[in-house]
């Protein structure tokens, strides 16, 4: 091997390692699930909207769970941690619900998917 191939092999490598490092330091479940289920370009409808209308697909409704589900061990911003995991729990079974098709589980997702009741205790100024 020559010396340019070493080092185009050693920028390569320290570059993607320098990726990675940045990739896992923005790693937040929170922002995560937020991102996905909760926001949307200007003039759509949010997934959480869609959930609640009964219209989302099945694939959305299960990794939306899957988002939740990663918040449930999180430490909230600010607030309680035992508040915010007992809230983060009640919007994983309200999801679960609408995942089992079960009768009323989108009035139980939005009652759970109550933004304002979470942002006001734990989401950072």
């Amino acid at each position: 091997m020559n010396n340019r191939s070493i080092r185009i092999t050693t920028i390569a490598a320290t570059l993607s390692l320098g990726l990675s490092v940045a990739f896992a330091a923005d790693d937040n479940p929170i922002k995560d699930a937020m991102k996905y289920a909760h926001k949307a370009p200007k003039g759509e409808k949010k997934l959480s909207e869609k959930i609640v209308e009964g219209t989302a697909s099945d694939d959305d409704v299960k990794k939306t769970l899957e988002l939740y589900k990663a918040m449930a061990d999180t430490k909230p911003p600010k607030g309680d941690a035992a508040a915010f995991r007992e809230k983060v729990a009640k919007l994983i079974t309200a999801t679960e619900a609408v995942v089992a098709k079960k009768p009323n589980a989108s009035a139980g997702y939005k009652e759970a998917a109550n933004c304002k009741a979470c942002h006001g205790d734990h989401k950072a100024d």
